[in-house]
């Protein structure tokens, strides 16, 4: 029988399957309780607001008169709307109709390939998260890695003299956490304009932004004719278990925003309506405050965590734009060494950054979307650790 070939051109299981394989294998052994700061999940609950207005359209899904049943595949006109102001809020133009509601980012990445057909040269700036180079492997795209490194802040510059029809730029990045400049950003998109090519801009993690850095990739003059955005509402709403997120697509980036209506219509029944209400509820007065204060929260969560690495004397990459912390292992400590001695010596579950595709390779990432008890315990966890006795194991 006939399968896809392109699964042999994978790693044999995608890297938080593995994670959850140890842990799981760790737990049978038993020991201390197990601290998950692996998989990007969120522990902390829902927003009240959100939560109130899913209430409300679970009851109109109960009424015949306010039944609702597909929602439109391109998602709800309350919701885009929304959306579409928030944008213009910030000086961005993006009108109802360039906003696609998805349900996340995760599939997006993936999804959104199929506007470029097979056979497309894409380039994805690593480390990066795995899911949409994976998706393009799978769909027998010739893809490129370009490690950035410590010393460029892992966002390396366009490889002038080589042409991409379609460039992935994470930013603020998963796993590395930093952030493009102004500046930066701007390489890029002169480098997509003058060579024909579209970048797939992952902005998952946009709300994690401080200061003068760009939030959106049209923050960057005439971005707006060579980029596609995609954003969630998991990691900034608490949304990983409702799923819910969204696609910008300008009408002056070719033909791409036809061609995702086009798309919608073929392969996708939209987003539930209970969900995109709770969306809705985020942009509100009370919602945006609670945005504000779980972010702050999380932020000071890995601030604990970068202590702890620093009294660990391990190098940390000292972003403030990001709920993770992309530190270096020991001298001479694979990434993979590394992580499974802390799952056996200190029961903390976190991912290896080779998983992260080329240049994550001698690092690990720890996620703070925890409670704050849990990351106080895996701080005092860390400060246990005998760097002595990891090398002496690794000679």
């Amino acid at each position: 029988m006939k399968y896809n070939e392109n699964f042999e051109k994978l790693p044999k299981s995608y890297v938080f399957s593995q994670m959850a394989q140890k842990i799981a294998d760790k737990k049978k052994r038993g020991g201390e309780r197990i601290i998950n700061l692996g998989i990007g999940d969120l522990k902390l609950p829902l927003f009240e607001c959100s939560v109130n207005q899913m209430k409300i359209a679970c009851e109109e899904m109960r009424i015949e008169k306010t039944f609702k049943g597909y929602p439109p595949a391109e998602g709800y006109e309350f919701l885009r709307q929304k959306i579409s102001n928030e944008y213009i809020d910030n000086f961005i133009s993006v009108a109802p109709d360039e906003v696609f509601i998805t349900d996340g980012a995760k599939g997006q990445l993936g999804n959104i390939l199929e506007l470029f057909g097979q056979k497309s040269r894409v380039l994805f700036l690593t480390p990066c998260y795995p899911a949409g180079a994976e998706a393009n492997i799978l769909y027998g795209n010739e893809v490129t890695f370009l490690s950035g490194s410590q010393e460029n802040g892992f966002f390396p510059s366009p490889p002038y003299g080589e042409k991409y029809d379609v460039i992935y730029i994470c930013s603020p990045n998963n796993p590395t956490g930093s952030c493009m400049t102004y500046e930066k950003l701007g390489e890029w998109v002169n480098y997509a304009l003058f060579s024909g090519s579209v970048i797939v801009y992952d902005n998952a993690y946009s709300v994690f932004v401080s200061g003068d850095f760009p939030k959106s990739v049209y923050s960057v003059k005439n971005a707006n004719k060579c980029a596609i955005e995609i954003n969630s509402f998991s990691k900034s709403f608490g949304f990983t278990g409702i799923r819910c997120g969204f696609t910008v697509i300008p009408k002056s980036v070719g033909e791409y925003n036809r061609l995702q209506k086009r798309w919608l219509g073929c392969r996708c029944n939209g987003v539930s309506y209970i969900s995109q209400r709770g969306a809705e509820a985020v942009f509100s007065r009370i919602g945006r405050e609670e945005v504000k204060r779980r972010v702050n929260f999380y932020k000071t969560n890995a601030e604990i965590l970068k202590i702890a690495l620093k009294n660990l004397k391990l190098w940390y990459n000292n972003t403030v734009h990001s709920p993770y912390v992309f530190a270096k292992t020991p001298h001479g400590v694979s990434s993979t060494e590394f992580c499974e001695y802390l799952l056996e010596k200190t029961s903390l579950a976190v991912t290896d950054g080779a998983g992260f595709l080329t240049g994550g390779e001698g690092y690990f990432r720890l996620s703070a979307f925890l409670p704050r008890e849990d990351i106080l315990e895996t701080a005092d966890r860390l400060e246990r650790i005998d760097l002595g006795e990891i090398a002496t194991q690794n000679r």
